[in-house]
């Protein structure tokens, strides 16, 4: 077996026990920052939650301090989860909501936040 098939065995493996978990672990384990090791836990939390109970979660998720793909896939989950079903539209905004400085993020944050507002209502404290 050649790296991607043992990669790509493990990230299914992975991914399989995300989706034996309740959402509610799942979502616990990415408020935490336990990601996983192979991304899959972003589309498990895509597969499963809707807009209200991972929405802000996601969001928080792009504002860490963490590894740019981990960012990535989150973005890719939250703007799924927004009813964004184009694939590369949701990644060519994911790149733009994760990838430079925290300062070059910030206004399309910021639009990201007015469209989380409009749809869902504010994050609850």
């Amino acid at each position: 077996m050649d790296w991607q098939e043992q990669y790509e065995k493990a990230a299914d493996a992975e991914g399989a026990s995300y989706s034996e978990m309740p959402l509610e672990q799942v979502l616990q384990l990415v408020k935490q920052g336990s990601y996983g090791d192979y991304y899959s836990i972003w589309r498990d939390v895509e597969d499963r939650a809707t807009l209200d109970q991972a929405g802000w979660l996601l969001y928080e998720v792009l504002h860490h301090d963490i590894d740019y793909l981990i960012r990535c896939n989150a973005a890719e989950a939250l703007l799924t989860l927004l009813g964004c079903t184009d694939v590369m539209a949701n990644l060519d905004r994911a790149v733009v909501l994760t990838a430079h400085t925290v300062e070059e993020r910030r206004p399309h944050l910021t639009a990201l936040k007015q469209e989380l507002e409009e749809k869902i209502g504010t994050p609850a404290e």
